[in-house]
């Protein structure tokens, strides 16, 4: 088959169905790109002209967060009709196709628990090792695509910001908030304006600006390469073929504009439209008899709290909120111990 009629057909998630326990890697040349499929799920696609902006877009780190999955698969197959005229180097990647498989969140243990080195605590581990595995991969082929960018402008902001990451999620719950994304920490380096403004202008409501190192993979790119990282949270975990694509239009479109090279990054950006959270504290499940302070199955993210309120009951370790206003992000009761049972938030 030739290779404009591979491109026609090619589905990317169909493709990971039929080829999920693994692949030969082969490339394709086409008129206007260069593109290797690197493994399962995992796909570079170069323009011919020259770019200094190397992207990844990653979804599925969780197999149960569909939405995204189909706004990357079609995505894919627009640039490889060339619907979409690529402008940037792009490495997209399936985060986690076998839990993809059975829309579940993971096979055995969360993935994005398992970057930034986090992987090598797990590989002997019968339940987690799949996933550690798979973490290993990510992080060795982003390292290979980013290592291709120039090091002397990899730091730079505005039109010379060259690594990018958006690892594009849907959350568990509902919430108060439809789209928001988690800034990684960024230790000595300043928040982008531009990244700011180019999320506010792509539909995310609410940023959350996180307090610490992590073991995400958008804190891994973000720490490691100095890229523009991101988790999205674009919306709610929803079945393959029941999500309402025109939810995620907006996004999906200025995604577009930026990859096509039509989205004019500002360094100087106004951006007091955005609504800027920050984490003031992690809730750590401690024992099997922590428990949070309120329902978290019927609380949507960004619900707030008035000071005293009970938010972990941990005998010595609870946490009464501190102040009116305090907001709680991502709560779940049901972690393992050591794991995250919420995000404490305020305004910023």
């Amino acid at each position: 088959m030739r290779p404009e009629e591979f491109c026609q057909q090619f589905n990317l998630l169909e493709f990971v169905r039929e080829n999920s326990e693994e692949l030969a890697p082969f490339s394709l040349s086409l008129d206007k790109l260069k593109v290797r499929f690197i493994d399962v799920g995992i796909i570079e696609i170069l323009p011919r002209q020259k770019s200094n902006v190397y992207t990844v877009l990653s979804a599925g780190i969780h197999g149960n967060e569909t939405a995204p999955m189909e706004i990357l698969s079609d995505v894919v197959s627009r640039i490889l009709t060339g619907k979409i005229n690529l402008a940037v180097n792009l490495l997209v990647a399936i985060g986690n196709p076998k839990a993809m498989l059975i829309q579940e969140r993971f096979t055995g243990f969360n993935l994005n628990r398992l970057f930034n080195g986090a992987w090598k605590d797990y590989l002997d581990d019968p339940t987690a090792g799949e996933e550690a595995e798979r973490a290993r991969l990510l992080e060795s082929e982003v390292a290979k695509f980013y290592r291709q960018a120039n090091e002397e402008i990899a730091t730079t902001d505005g039109l010379g910001q060259v690594r990018i990451h958006y690892d594009l999620h849907t959350a568990i719950k509902p919430s108060l908030h439809q789209k928001f994304a988690i800034y990684p920490y960024l230790a000595e380096r300043s928040h982008s304006k531009a990244q700011i403004r180019f999320l506010v202008d792509s539909g995310i409501e609410t940023i959350l600006l996180y307090h610490k190192p992590g073991t995400t993979f958008s804190y891994f790119t973000t720490s490691n390469f100095k890229a523009h990282g991101f988790t999205l949270e674009l919306g709610k975990v929803k079945p393959f073929g029941e999500n309402n694509r025109e939810d995620f239009i907006q996004f999906e479109q200025t995604l577009i504009q930026q990859l096509a090279g039509n989205y004019e990054f500002n360094s100087e950006a106004d951006i007091s439209d955005a609504n800027l959270y920050k984490v003031t504290k992690e809730l750590i499940k401690t024992s099997e008899m922590d428990e949070l302070g309120f329902n978290s199955a019927n609380t949507a993210n960004f619900t707030q709290f008035n000071k005293g309120d009970l938010l972990l009951d941990a005998g010595k370790n609870s946490y009464l909120a501190e102040e009116d206003g305090e907001a709680i992000v991502f709560p779940n009761n049901k972690v393992p111990v050591g794991q995250r049972m919420g995000l404490v938030v305020k305004k910023s």
